[in-house]
């Protein structure tokens, strides 16, 4: 996978994201009404149209595609990566601001970003893994030992992309919007780490499928 690629990839993220930002206010005005609900709501559509993608990259089309597996993206994103988001997002500025007192530091991203990483990163990637596993009825043997197996392996693949996406996230991005800003970015994650899984080899991990290799390989999304 290329980094240049990853890092276009990144630029494009920007742009949409003030696109985005050019329908702040009808965006901002559901915010502040519902929190918790929009960050979700938002997360479950980001997850759709990321695994929709990413199998489209495997080669199906909307006849061949994984109902049931984008159903479970979908329900990922809302019940866990929108609601813990905005749990984790609010405070952690918390923290930031009145525990370590990050404030208006030109450099106060860098442990920002690197606390992320070591913290909410592989915290969420577990959780997604565990849902999925739950989703899928599998042995929950088989789901703790894929959550040992990856932590490690996922923190390092996000190296490539995430530090420099978070230095926007921190150092940029207001706290209330940091969400839409990383779910834009996760729509191309998802997709770039997808299509590597679909040009790797074919046998599963644990007996499971290629296609749950996939679902589980597209797990670096914060």
């Amino acid at each position: 996978m290329s980094v240049f690629i990853l890092y276009c990839t990144l630029l494009y993220c920007i742009v949409l994201y003030y696109v985005c930002m050019s329908y702040r206010n009808s965006y901002e005005s559901v915010l502040h009404a519902a929190p918790v609900s929009t960050k979700a709501v938002t997360s479950a559509t980001v997850y759709s149209i990321g695994d929709i993608i990413a199998q489209t990259t495997e080669g199906k089309n909307m006849n061949s595609m994984d109902r049931m597996r984008i159903l479970r993206s979908l329900i990922a994103g809302l019940i866990g990566h929108g609601p813990l988001s905005h749990v984790w997002y609010d405070w952690s500025e918390e923290f930031f601001t009145n525990v370590m007192h990050l404030t208006d530091q030109w450099w106060a991203f860098f442990p920002k970003v690197a606390i992320d990483q070591l913290t909410w990163g592989p915290f969420w990637n577990n959780c997604y893994i565990l849902l999925l596993g739950v989703m899928q009825f599998r042995d929950p043997k088989l789901i703790w030992k894929e959550i040992k197996e990856t932590t490690v392996p996922l923190i390092v693949s996000g190296l490539k992309l995430w530090p420099l996406a978070h230095s926007i996230t921190y150092g940029v991005i207001p706290v209330e919007n940091r969400l839409l800003w990383v779910d834009l970015v996760e729509i191309i994650w998802v997709t770039i780490l997808a299509s590597a899984a679909a040009g790797a080899s074919g046998h599963g991990s644990h007996g499971a499928s290629v296609e749950d290799d996939t679902e589980v390989s597209s797990t670096e999304i914060k």
